[in-house]
């Protein structure tokens, strides 16, 4: 393929040869650069970013407190993102131009035992993540292997942007645990927080027609916003006779707050054989468990780091059905060269906050 093949459309306008990018130097220093726009290379493609989301991760890699396996400085953050193909290398001459997508972010190995048992996300290589380890979406324009992109509906539901998709990456995450834990219709389910992730939960497990599904959050902020999404019932973290009442009755809990003191507060909603997920990463603190609890109650505990390719797909067919509404999750939409904005709206977190989506200039 020769050069004039990979050339994206938007750099063949004069002046546009180069891009804006927001490079995270170190822990708490940053600035906004002017790169190449890059050409893809064999096998990737080159995507014009619509929007890239903000995640908590994205805040821990800014103040240093992501664990060193899992980043390299200087690093253009931004693993959640949505865009349009611009150029294709050889061999991803498959997917068209102008195409609609998102992509996985583990660039796993493919041949280690865990990714040759299906399990991409651990990966036993060197860790490497678009946003983490290699150049992420807080940019116009990035590349990613053509084998982990997903094609998006032709037309989106009514009222959603392209850049809204860029929660289907959160979305795959809550899918990856939903499919691993095969809720029943008519089950009594519990999601506990009331962030992004936990939020697309209720959705997701509302189409499960479940007799009882019950939110559990810090504050009721966003309570009303999980009521509209199907939640019967909605408690505070603080309200001990509230969680006694609904204590041991839980089919499913599904936990995303990133608190350590919820980890056993899932077990104590849990039913005895009930599924717990935990998807939530604490970063810090430790709590006490009863180690019987898991033998006793005969709990099936699961972790989720990340989603596979089938997770995308179930995520993407949710959106396709009309399951996922993903406008309703977005509070504010920054322009990429407000990063600090943004980073400052993730520590603050005014109750008004969802989900903060980057837009490029």
């Amino acid at each position: 393929m020769s050069d004039a093949d990979v050339t994206p459309r938007s750099a063949t306008q004069p002046g546009a040869q180069h891009c804006a990018a927001v490079r995270v130097e170190a822990p708490g220093r940053h600035r906004l650069i002017e790169h190449e726009v890059p050409a893809p290379g064999p096998g990737e493609v080159l995507v014009e970013v619509a929007a890239a989301g903000v995640c908590g991760s994205d805040v821990e890699l800014f103040e240093g407190r992501r664990p060193a396996p899992y980043v390299r400085y200087p690093i253009v953050p931004g693993h959640e993102w949505a865009g349009r193909i611009a150029a294709v290398g050889q061999g991803a001459e498959a997917l068209p131009i102008g195409a609609s997508v998102v992509a996985e972010g583990f660039r796993s190995c493919l041949t280690c035992a865990r990714c040759r048992a299906g399990e991409p996300t651990l990966c036993t290589a060197d860790y490497a993540e678009t946003g983490f380890t290699h150049p992420g979406a807080f940019s116009r324009f990035l590349t990613v292997p053509s084998r982990l992109v997903h094609l998006l509906p032709a037309e989106l539901p009514t009222g959603a942007e392209l850049g809204d998709c860029a929660l289907l990456e959160p979305a795959a995450c809550v899918a990856a645990g939903l499919l691993a834990a095969q809720p029943r219709p008519g089950g009594r389910f519990t999601v506990l927080g009331t962030g992004t992730l936990s939020l697309l939960a209720v959705q997701m497990l509302a189409a499960y027609r479940p007799e009882s599904l019950t939110v559990v959050g810090r504050g009721d902020q966003h309570f009303a916003l999980a009521e509209s999404f199907g939640a019967t019932r909605c408690l505070r973290s603080g309200d001990a006779a509230g969680l006694a009442a609904v204590a041991g009755r839980a089919d499913l809990v599904f936990e995303a707050t990133g608190a350590a003191a919820m980890v056993p507060l899932s077990f104590e909603l849990a039913r005895r054989g009930a599924t717990v997920l935990l998807e939530g990463i604490a970063g810090a603190g430790t709590v006490e468990l009863d180690p019987d609890v898991f033998a006793l109650k005969q709990l099936t505990v699961r972790g989720i780091f990340g989603a596979g390719p089938a997770a995308w797909s179930h995520a993407i067919d949710q959106l396709r059905i009309g399951v996922l509404d993903l406008p309703s999750l977005v509070s504010h939409r920054i322009p990429l060269a407000d990063y600090a904005r943004g980073m400052e709206l993730l520590g603050n977190r005014p109750p008004e906050l969802k989900k903060v989506l980057f837009v490029p200039a």
